[in-house]
């Protein structure tokens, strides 16, 4: 009987069990299809548009137009009684919800019933418009959040909505995002808007709606540097002219959210055409845009979608990934508990552990140290004798100072023949480049191929004299039109006077381009090491120098025809890439707690954690990339310099590798000319380089150039005379014609980081910048040596895509 009431009972608990699991099936999967009909029975096939002030005649007008397409569902933001003002909207693809964007309660209410209603379908069109024009000027009306009424309708209310509904059209194919103003001349000044008075409750509503327009407009440029690469998002703002009409406001409306996908646009009406409005500089002023962003967070409480980051996309290198992932999280919290971070904070202090704990750790300190002095011996001879030891300058950093005595007698009598011959050379009508590190690897070849093309005088910065005047014998450089120059990048003294030198040896010739390319690896190096001016020297060399050379180059271009500034990137600094994403340390700044605590010895990484080699040149390169970036959003709107990075390939032949143990460096090429076909040659990789400097196409800012198609070694310099068009061995297809715009990562592309980059280093280095909102176009200097050449498009190089940089 017992056993009857056990197996009853055991029957009885599978059966609710089973019950439980068909409940659990029953409740997620009808669940999916109820969403999927609803979706198909709300919005069919057509996409969603969300307006605000429908009411108005601009924006009734404009749901309208949409809903006539037949392929829009709008939903209508309106302030007050919901049958007033709405006739001529009645139709089931239209949705009006309240939305008085004189609350931001009502704007967050709002807000919440769209995301509700679309069921996670994205939103494909944005429209704010507050339709308050202002008229009453010298009322100072507050509104119920205690905000100027006009700012808070015009500006802050739309703020707010923006940031509420950005995450839903992140989906979306062609999302448009437009922001309306009223067009105000005298809001289309180049003075700064003045934060402090941004604010002011007592403004009458004439300068409140001058400030909101100054306001949408830095908005506007600042969401589509920060998001725009990020998302399918276009951010545009549209400005009513007080000359048109609403129905001709309308149609232009109607044709910023149908026409021509373009982003970070002010468009207008002049003579009923829709054109882009010439905003000043101030509307680009990317300073005042980043704290205005910040101030309007703080006055909104706003919450913006967060920076996407996208990993490998490998799922086999996601699980090794993981697995070394897992290892360097063990090391850095064991450095965080150990070391603390040199420099930031000291270690934690031993916590008293109970008897248990103190068996415990006393086991594992036992096991420990037999595994590692039987185990770990027994690798560590097998693997120096299958793979070989590390090169002794591996271990302590094949990066040595050269002593000044070596060289001061060479440059100083390279630079008296110098003042012999530079006038000859500056008067010619040939380009004028510097390129960093030209003595070895890439840079090498990149300055060979722009002497070849006969269109460049080159000044090579080097850090040794002797080895750049055996390299230019037995290259045979054209001496004539390159000048060496000694540039210690581990100093910034050394990289300071290098630039003197090049402003007395260019003697008011502007200057063309700029190619930040020299670099430094040193992965196997078990301590940082530090430069003279007592930073980790990874960084210094590869960014920190950089960044000082461009911030006292920079006004050396003034005048120039084309200017171009480009950083060598690395697949290893993108970590949407598998080189960049697979293979770990990966490169990542964190919230840049090193720089922002001065980067000085003790202190050994940008995010402040304990060293690691990989990991400083990764860091190094996601900066430099990041800068380019940066200066593209701040500099190429008033000085015309197009800033770019770029990623030759892998070059797998590279001294860049000189640390690596000798099977690497002998089978790396290899695995990657026949395994993976991402095999760049050096010459190849001179080429692209070459190309981003001489293209007409590269003429591009913000832009970070890669190159399809399989690896081309073979052709060499006969490239440049065959239009990059390579045909034979090794070059199945590709050429000069297989450049493209490549994609960055979420951290590289992620503007607040950025910006706290660019500050720290202007801190760090002592750079001083020009101002932003100085327009070269019209400068004296500009205007004096402005030539009508244009830029030739000689044939050249070629193309492809894959790994590591040069030396």
């Amino acid at each position: 009987m017992q056993r009857i009431s056990v197996l009853v009972l055991a029957l009885s608990m599978a059966l609710s069990a089973t019950n439980g699991f068909q409940f659990m099936k029953n409740w997620k999967l009808p669940s999916r299809n109820r969403n999927a009909k609803t979706l198909q029975n709300r919005f069919g096939d057509k996409q969603i548009a969300v307006i605000t002030s429908v009411e108005s005649e601009l924006g009734k007008q404009t749901a309208q137009a949409l809903l006539k397409t037949g392929d829009y569902h709008v939903i209508g933001g309106f302030c007050g009684d919901e049958k007033k003002g709405l006739d001529g909207l009645n139709s089931e693809d239209f949705t009006p919800v309240q939305c008085n964007l004189d609350s931001f309660q009502s704007v967050r209410e709002f807000c919440d019933k769209v995301n509700e209603y679309r069921l996670n379908k994205p939103l494909d069109r944005v429209v704010c418009y507050a339709g308050e024009s202002g008229d009453n000027k010298d009322q100072q009306l507050l509104s119920e959040d205690g905000q100027n009424l006009v700012l808070q309708r015009n500006y802050l209310s739309p703020f707010l909505l923006t940031g509420l509904l950005l995450g839903g059209m992140e989906d979306c194919a062609d999302g448009r995002l437009t922001l309306v103003c009223n067009d105000n001349d005298d809001a289309s000044t180049t003075e700064l808007l003045n934060l402090e008075e941004l604010l002011d409750t007592k403004a009458d509503a004439t300068k409140a709606l001058q400030n909101a327009q100054q306001c949408t407009q830095l908005l506007t440029h600042f969401l589509h540097e920060k998001y725009h690469k990020l998302m399918t998002v276009s951010f545009n703002d549209y400005k009513l002219s007080a000359s048109s009409s609403p129905d001709k406001d309308a149609q232009g409306l109607f044709d910023v959210l149908q026409g021509t996908k373009k982003s970070g646009v002010s468009w207008t009406l002049a003579d009923d055409k829709l054109v882009e409005s010439e905003d000043g500089l101030a509307a680009y002023d990317i300073d005042a845009a980043y704290k205005l962003f910040q101030l309007s967070e703080e006055v909104t409480k706003a919450e913006w979608p967060a920076i996407k980051v996208v990993n490998s996309p490998c799922p086999t290198l996601k699980v090794i990934g993981q697995v070394t992932k897992g290892q360097v999280k063990k090391q850095e919290l064991k450095r965080m508990r150990e070391l603390g971070r040199p420099g930031i904070s000291e270690p934690d202090l031993p916590t008293k552990l109970g008897k248990r704990q103190k068996v415990i750790a006393f086991a594992d300190k036992v096991v420990s140290g037999v595994l590692k002095n039987t185990i770990g011996r027994v690798a560590k001879v097998a693997s120096s004798k299958i793979l070989g030891e590390f090169p002794e300058e591996a271990l302590t950093g094949s990066f040595d100072e050269i002593a000044e005595e070596d060289v001061q007698e060479l440059e100083d009598e390279i630079m008296s023949q110098l003042a012999k011959e530079n006038i000859a050379k500056k008067d010619n009508d040939k380009k004028l480049v510097v390129i960093t590190g030209c003595s070895s690897g890439l840079g090498r070849k990149t300055a060979q191929a722009l002497l070849r093309s006969g269109e460049y005088h080159v000044i090579g910065a080097v850090r040794d004299l002797d080895k750049m005047e055996a390299v230019a014998e037995i290259d045979d450089f054209d001496m004539d039109n390159f000048t060496p120059m000694r540039c210690e990048l581990n100093s910034f003294d050394s990289v300071r006077k290098f630039c003197d030198q090049v402003e007395t040896f260019r003697d008011g010739k502007p200057l063309d381009r700029l190619i930040c390319n020299a670099g430094v690896y040193q992965p196997s190096l078990r301590h940082a090491k530090w430069s003279k001016d007592g930073h980790e020297q990874t960084m210094q060399i590869n960014f920190l120098s950089h960044f000082l050379i461009i911030s006292l180059l920079m006004n050396s271009m003034k005048g120039s025809k084309d200017p171009r500034i480009t950083m060598v990137g690395s697949v290893t600094g993108n970590d949407n890439t598998v080189g960049g994403g697979g293979v770990y340390p990966i490169a990542d700044l964190h919230d840049l707690d090193g720089f922002k605590a001065g980067f000085k010895n003790p202190i050994e990484m940008a995010d402040g954690y304990g060293f690691i080699g990989a990991k400083a040149y990764k860091d190094s390169k996601l900066c430099l990339m990041m800068l380019a970036n940066f200066l593209h959003s701040k500099y190429h709107k008033s000085t015309g310099i197009a800033f770019s990075s770029m990623y030759p390939g892998c070059i797998a032949e590279s001294p860049l590798f000189r640390e690596k143990r000798a099977w690497f460096r002998k089978y790396f090429p290899v695995f990657m000319r026949f395994i993976t076909g991402g095999f760049v040659g050096e010459q190849e990789a001179g080429q692209r380089l070459y190309q981003v400097m001489h293209d007409p196409r590269c003429k591009k800012s913000g832009v970070y150039w890669g190159w399809n198609g399989g690896p081309r070694e073979g052709r060499g310099a006969e490239a440049l005379e065959k239009g990059g068009q390579i045909s034979g061995g090794g070059g199945a297809g590709g050429g000069w014609d297989s450049i493209f715009e490549n994609d960055q990562s979420g951290k590289v592309l992620n503007l607040d980081t950025a910006y706290n980059l660019f500050q720290y280093s202007t801190e760090i280095t002592g750079a001083e910048w020009p101002s932003s909102l100085e327009d070269w176009s019209s400068s004296p200097v500009a205007v004096a040596t402005a030539v009508e050449t244009e830029v030739s498009s000689s044939p050249s190089p070629e193309v492809e895509t894959e790994d590591a940089v040069e030396v």
